[in-house]
């Protein structure tokens, strides 16, 4: 599978965790491409299986051209999952990020994506709970995060620079 547009860069989101993790490739512009909830003790190889089907690029180094960074959430298991990361794709940038209320944005994320069908669409989402694990859409809100962090930095330069 090619990448949807030709030329864009995208983000590796991880959400880790002990028994499962989160994965998402999130565009440039916060637009997510995919997510997918793998488990822990695979992450290695799953990582790899992931980048390999959905971005097509046939080695690391191709890889580097398409990944603008990897994003990975602070919270367990984060040490052994970013050591993992580092030596997997030495050449692309890796940043922690916050995860606090991550699951909430994301439970929010799957019914913005999904919303309730039939007589669900009846019940408060309050009341309901997703049918999948949330893993990978707190892989999508931490880039999110990521991305909003960056632009703002980019506005305070900005700003600066007039004054």
């Amino acid at each position: 599978m090619k990448p949807s547009q030709p030329n864009a860069r995208y983000y590796l989101g991880i959400d880790p965790g002990r028994d499962k993790t989160g994965l998402a490739l999130v565009r440039e512009d916060g637009v997510l491409r995919s997510q997918q909830v793998v488990r822990t003790s695979s992450l290695r190889s799953s990582i790899r299986g992931f980048l390999d089907e959905r971005l097509a690029s046939g080695n690391v180094w191709s890889l580097h051209r398409v990944l603008a960074g990897i994003i990975i959430g602070n919270g367990t298991n984060s040490g052994p999952v970013c050591d993992l990361v580092k030596e997997l794709f030495p050449s692309v940038p890796v940043h922690e990020i916050g995860e606090a209320h991550s699951t909430e944005e994301a439970r929010r994320l799957y019914w913005k994506i999904h919303p309730p069908q039939g007589l669900r669409r009846l019940l408060p989402l309050g009341l309901q709970v997703p049918p999948v694990p949330l893993d990978g859409y707190a892989a999508v809100v931490q880039v999110r995060r990521y991305l909003a962090a960056l632009a703002e930095q980019e506005e305070i330069k900005k700003e600066e620079m007039r004054t």
